[in-house]
């Protein structure tokens, strides 16, 4: 026992690590893809960070619920873009958590992505997005495979 003690805790951190990166990864495993249309607030900027900061316009309108911490679920629109599909103030079985606050939804994990640094040059100066989000059973979300909607103009 006194030779396993010192890689106990060293274990458990690895074991811990593995299982937060499963995490990640089971988002996209067991979860629905939703395509989102989005419009950034703030442009991609190589110099300040590799984030592209986004709004959802589909986020936006009156719900029927107070102010505050909401959860929310989607569904695909007769257009191929997720909306809302349910609001509610108490949480509920595939719904994910968000704030509620000025007639718009807000969904911190789903305001920014990071830019892969091979995605910068198709992605430079534009504007409006097609962003997939994988939403999981348990309320997680993954944003992946974020796209341009404006054409190319030269």
């Amino acid at each position: 026992m006194k030779r396993l003690t010192p890689w106990l805790v060293p274990i458990v951190q690895v074991l811990i690590a593995v299982g937060f990166i499963l995490l990640v990864y089971a988002v996209s495993w067991f979860g629905e893809t939703y395509t989102f249309k989005a419009t950034s607030y703030e442009p991609y900027d190589p110099f300040f960070g590799d984030f592209v900061y986004l709004e959802y316009d589909s986020f936006e309108g009156k719900q029927d619920v107070e102010s505050g911490t909401v959860y929310v679920s989607f569904k695909t629109g007769d257009d191929g873009y997720a909306t809302i599909d349910r609001v509610s103030s108490r949480p509920f079985f595939g719904g994910t958590r968000a704030n509620y606050y000025d007639r718009q939804v807000y969904i911190d994990d789903m305001s920014s992505y990071r830019v892969a640094e091979e995605e910068t040059s198709a992605i430079e100066g534009a504007k409006t997005f097609e962003v997939d989000v994988d939403v999981a059973p348990w309320g997680m979300v993954r944003p992946h495979d974020l796209r341009s909607t404006e054409a190319e103009t030269e």
